[in-house]
């Protein structure tokens, strides 16, 4: 491990391989509640303090990826981000969106949902549990107008090499979402690659429930979106009544979920304590050790083999994964389960010794 299990609410004589479903919560984040207490107790200022803390996380995030403070907007989940970002697109009936088969389901139905629309979704089959880039550009045609995508896929744990997809995209012109919530915070992310970025809050950065978008403005120029509100706009002369702000902000509509904001500036701060390179040799230390010994069992690991194409989680499928979960958590071994896989993460709290238990209780489970 890199951190001690003592940092972190709960983890006493647990095996926690379930951060990619949700983490345990910092023992810090006790203090966070109560630096938010007391501010949210003493009126205007207090108020105003929301809004700073809010500043210095949206500072974090453009240290972690690459974007600029101004670009990120704090959200209420993920999923929001992902409508934000398809709606804000001048749709026409004949084009057409990109996901693979096995991304994440708030995109693919929000895509999906556009079929009323005239507009078609192309689901890119995987080749097994793999997703070939080559097969999810060589899906996209002149009235292709968006792709979506998981920079670490939460079914398969797939990591994408994202580069060439978004130069790609970029030189015809399609606009490329990017969600990054089983990447960021354990793995290296650059928002630049892409138009849009949306990640949740509560897996790898082991904050609160909660979201995050981000509008790259300088690779994409234009994002208009459909919901208005005070937050996300200023007044204007009439008629026009408002103008939308000028950066990232006109995606929130109101107030962010301060509460949440403190919790997650407590994690980025966390995070930053952790040297980069010493939790990437973790991470592909602990899954090499999972994926190994899973393939030893003779279970059908789905996750790539290749460390280059691995993230943080190891997924192997089964026919009853909710049950394997269940009788795993009765033994102290937290993973999820679901989708026929199971899954096992990574993170930085994680010891050789809660892998190794992991593996034990796989060797002698029926099958």
């Amino acid at each position: 491990m890199l951190v001690p299990k003592d940092d972190f609410i709960g983890l006493a004589d647990i095996a926690h391989l379930a951060t990619g479903g949700q983490p345990p919560l910092l023992t810090a984040h006790r203090r966070a509640f109560e630096e938010f207490a007391h501010d949210k107790a003493i009126g205007m200022d207090g108020y105003q303090r929301h809004w700073e803390v809010g500043a210095e996380v949206k500072s974090h995030l453009a240290a972690m990826t690459g974007l600029q403070t101004e670009d990120f907007a704090l959200i209420g989940n993920a999923s929001e981000g992902i409508v934000r970002a398809i709606t804000s697109l001048d749709w026409r009936p004949g084009d057409n969106a990109v996901v693979s088969a096995l991304d994440f389901e708030s995109g693919r139905f929000a895509l999906a949902g556009l079929a009323d629309m005239g507009i078609q979704t192309q689901f890119v089959a995987p080749r097994k549990w793999y997703l070939d880039s080559s097969d999810l550009l060589d899906a996209c045609n002149q009235r292709t107008r968006i792709v979506y995508l998981s920079q670490v896929n939460a079914l398969t744990g797939q990591l994408l090499d994202l580069e060439p997809i978004s130069d790609a995209l970029q030189q015809r012109d399609i606009v490329f979402l990017l969600d990054v919530s089983h990447a960021l915070g354990i793995v290296p992310v650059d928002g630049t690659l892409c138009d849009f970025m949306v990640s949740s809050t509560y897996k790898f950065l082991m904050g609160p429930h909660s979201g995050i978008f981000a509008w790259n403005s300088r690779r994409r120029v234009e994002f208009i979106p459909q919901a208005v509100g005070w937050n996300s706009a200023d007044p204007a002369e009439a008629p026009k009544v408002f103008a939308l702000a000028k950066d990232g902000r006109r995606a929130e509509l109101g107030n962010s979920n301060h509460l949440d904001v403190y919790l997650l500036r407590e994690s980025l701060n966390y995070l930053r304590t952790i040297p980069s390179a010493e939790l990437s040799r973790h991470v592909g230390t602990v899954t090499e050790r999972i994926c190994n010994g899973l393939a030893n069992l003779g279970y059908e690991v789905i996750t790539p083999m290749t460390p280059a194409e691995r993230g943080p989680n190891v997924c192997f499928a089964f026919p009853q994964p909710g049950r394997f979960a269940e009788e795993a958590a009765r033994e102290g071994i937290l993973l999820w389960g679901g989708d026929g896989r199971v899954r096992a993460s990574a993170a930085a709290f994680v010891e050789f010794k809660d892998v190794d238990r992991f593996l034990e209780f796989a060797a002698r489970y029926p099958r």
